[in-house]
This record gives C-alpha cells, structure tokens and sequence, in this order.
C-alpha cells in the first residue's frame, strides 16, 4: 500500500518494494546483506556485531561505520584518519557530515563527492546535523533511486539503525527487530522512506524530511560515495 504525503504530493509506498538498481556500492551489498541475514537486531549506542549469530546491535553510526569496515575497507581507513576520531571509536555524526562536506575541494582516498540528490545512488552515505534533547544528527546508507517530486523534494529508500520508523519501514512488523523499552517501538536495523530537500538553484542536499508526513527541516546535511 502506498503511503502518501499529501503536502508534498509523494507516494512512497511502492519504493522499498522495487527492485534494487543494476548499479549500487559495495556498502549497499553488505547493508542488504546484514538486513537479509539478521536474526535479531537493536539501537544502541554500543556495537555488538555477531555475523554468526545474525545479531546487528548498533546506533545510526555504528552501523555505516560497521559496514564500510566490512565493504570498503580503503574507505574506512580514510574516514578514520581524516576524522582524527581515537583508536576503537567512530564518527559521529557531525564528523561524518563534515568529511562529507570537504569531499569536493579535498578528494580522499576511497571516496567520492556527492553533492546532487539527484546523483544519489545505492550505497552513498548521508550523514546530517540535528540536535535535539537526545541525538547530534543521524547518518544513512541510500538504498534505492531518489524519485523527485515537486518543490525540490525527493523520496528515497534508505537503510538505517534507528528507534524511529520512517514512511513505510520494515522495522514496525519485523519480529527480529527488538521493542525498546524507552520508546515502546521495535528498534535497530531495518529500511524505511524518507524525503530529501534539495537547493532549487543548484539541485544540492539541503534538508530533510524523517518520512513523508514529518515537517521539512533545513540542517547541515552532505553525502558520500565509497568507492573501495
């Protein structure tokens, strides 16, 4: 069934059931891969992976950071050195944001700028800035073709660990997908829809909207291409 938002004019309900583009990063390999193999999963801010036991534990973060250790090794070690984030830890956030920002006036080893929402493709990390009473910002691996649709507003697939559903998210009917006892809702790794806000001039990333009936916002937000 498709949802729609009836501010935006975007049907989104048919985008995590399409098939998967020919073309799509490594790291969208290992996102749907960890998806398809998990036998439980949770958001928390600690990760605990256990490929064997199909059991992902991690925040938004720990995930994409998780993964591109997995897919994109050359990728990762950049993000760690350029980030300067201490031995065993990951980047938040705000630092993953940052990376991204400088991509396109300082190329790095392993990544590539992507400043368009219209150039996202499977695989490309987003990352933003949002501070509330209990997160910085979030990040996200796309998993599917930006669909546009009025006023510089776009639908895309993505895969996250979070304890907020997106616009039709698997996580609300997966029984693998723990309840956290904080919010009441199953939590953890799973995909969603949400909407990108891109620049009516120059077609960049500019805001976002958390699913399709949820309130635009302007942040700090940017994007990579993991390229190994």
């Amino acid at each position: 069934m498709a949802v729609a938002c009836v501010a935006c004019g975007l049907f989104v309900g048919e985008l995590s059931s399409a098939e998967p583009p020919a073309v799509s990063g490594p790291l969208f390999q290992e996102a749907t891969n960890q998806f398809r193999t998990m036998k439980t999963t949770v958001y928390q801010h600690r990760t605990e992976v256990n490929r064997d036991a199909g059991s992902y534990r991690y925040d938004c973060v720990g995930f994409v950071s998780y993964a591109l250790r997995q897919a994109t090794p050359e990728a990762w070690a950049t993000t760690v050195k350029v980030t300067g984030v201490a031995k065993g830890r990951i980047p938040s956030p705000l630092r993953y944001r940052a990376f991204f920002a400088s991509l396109a006036e300082k190329p790095q080893p392993g990544w590539q700028a992507v400043k368009k929402v219209s150039e996202l493709r499977c695989g490309d990390v987003v990352a933003w800035e949002h501070k509330t009473e209990s997160s910085v910002g979030h990040a996200v691996i796309i998993g599917g073709v930006p669909v546009p649709g009025p006023d510089g507003l776009w639908s895309v697939e993505v895969y996250d660990s979070t304890s907020s559903p997106h616009s039709d998210d698997s996580r609300l009917n997966d029984e693998r997908a723990q309840v956290l006892a904080s919010t009441g809702r199953r939590s953890g790794l799973g995909h969603g829809v949400m909407v990108l806000i891109a620049d009516p001039a120059s077609g960049a990333l500019a805001g976002l909207r958390w699913s399709a009936k949820a309130r635009a916002i302007t942040v700090p937000i940017a994007a990579g291409r993991p390229t190994s």
